[in-house]
């Protein structure tokens, strides 16, 4: 991974790339088809409706039921779902391995560390304040109004902005084809996890370099010596 350096600065999507975070998901989903007189789904299947955002959330997981929700049915079941996940934003998420001490490296290095991601921004910032890591971040950005959701690259733009850094000096981290296509169109280097939600194997995306532990990202950066 030495072709990734130089490095001002890194972004990182959330859900799957940060912390695995499908289980406050599915309990939200599940008690937004509950107010509909639908069933749940298992953690395994919102694993797979994960990516673009809650209001695809709510399309996928009604979908899977065999419905489909009208703009007005769509606009109720969508706010359901922010009012339950706000309520539980984090309380079944957990941090993958190696996730708080590569921050505080990189943090310790002088990279800046940045969130993008297609959760709503109060939930996203909720989510890392109870995660422990709000304060590894400079700047986070989640869905708000006015603001294109990734793979539209404006977002990414915007925060390289905000950290002071250029497009070939920052890396964008995530775990999906999403993350792909903002980088791609954003001109920033990606890197993939392959632990996170995609549907596929990420190396088959072809991102700048694929890890499979988080930590793997110190090494490839140089700012210590490579795991084996």
């Amino acid at each position: 991974m030495s072709h990734l350096q130089p490095c001002q600065a890194v972004i990182f999507d959330l859900d799957g790339t940060l912390a695995d975070t499908v289980g406050d998901l599915a309990l939200a989903i599940e008690r937004t088809l509950d107010d509909f007189g639908l069933p749940g789904h298992p953690e395994d299947v919102v694993q797979g409706m994960v990516g673009n955002g809650l209001r695809k959330l709510v399309d996928r997981a009604f979908a899977a039921h065999g419905v489909t929700l009208d703009e007005e049915e769509h606009k109720k079941a969508f706010a359901r779902l922010l009012v339950h996940y706000s309520a539980v934003p984090f309380e079944n998420s957990k941090l993958y391995p190696g996730v708080r001490e590569t921050l505080e490296t990189l943090n310790a290095a002088d990279i800046e560390c940045a969130v993008l991601t297609n959760k709503m921004e109060p939930i996203a910032h909720d989510v890392l304040n109870g995660l422990g890591i709000a304060g590894l971040f400079k700047v986070v950005h989640g869905e708000k109004d006015g603001r294109p959701r990734k793979p539209d690259p404006a977002s990414a733009l915007e925060l390289i902005q905000a950290l002071g850094t250029q497009p070939d000096t920052t890396l964008l981290v995530g775990d999906s084809q999403t993350d792909l296509k903002t980088a791609r169109a954003a001109g920033l280097r990606s890197v993939l996890v392959s632990y996170g939600y995609s549907t596929v194997p990420v190396a088959t995306l072809e991102p700048d370099a694929v890890i499979n532990h988080f930590h793997d990202l110190v090494g490839g950066l140089a700012l210590a010596p490579e795991a084996d």
